[in-house]
């Protein structure tokens, strides 16, 4: 089997000509624009963006932020919801190896908070989401949620 392989090898490094298959694309670059063009663009029912972090003034400021741009740029705006807040209690001892009665607890709030944008096209929507992350405050997280819209699939419409 060694052996087998190092003959291929061999006959490989002497070849001056090696056979290499691209998968490069023959389309003219005007046909490759025009074939862009007439793609329709996506449209979604509704996109849901929920925003978390640790300080509810700064989610709250946050939110009508994002109510103002809704309202600027005339995208409809869905329900808004302010979700319960998450609590994580880390209990830790208040020295590292004795004194087990004496405790510290550390305590964490993350509050959450949902907003729904309705009936918006692709290019809006990445539109919208690039201007509202990048004038998002610091410590405040973020996740995008899409529902597109697609036709019905030919042999269901026949």
């Amino acid at each position: 089997m060694l052996n087998i392989a190092n003959t291929i090898r061999s006959t490989l490094l002497r070849s001056k000509t090696r056979n290499v298959r691209t998968l490069a694309a023959t389309v003219n670059p005007a046909e490759q624009q025009q074939v862009q063009a007439v793609l329709p663009d996506k449209l979604y029912s509704s996109i849901e963006i929920e925003y978390r972090g640790h300080d509810k003034a700064v989610l709250k400021s946050y939110t009508t932020f994002l109510q103002q741009v809704c309202k600027h740029l005339e995208i409809p705006q869905g329900r808004l919801e302010v979700l319960p807040y998450i609590r994580w209690v880390q209990p830790a001892l208040r020295s590292k190896f004795v004194h087990k009665k004496y405790k510290l607890h550390y305590e964490t709030r993350t509050h959450i908070s949902k907003l729904e944008i309705l009936n918006v096209t692709g290019s809006t929507a990445s539109t919208f989401l690039e201007y509202i992350e990048r004038n998002i405050p610091e410590g405040v997280g973020m996740r995008v949620g899409f529902t597109e819209l697609q036709p019905l699939p030919l042999t269901i419409q026949n």
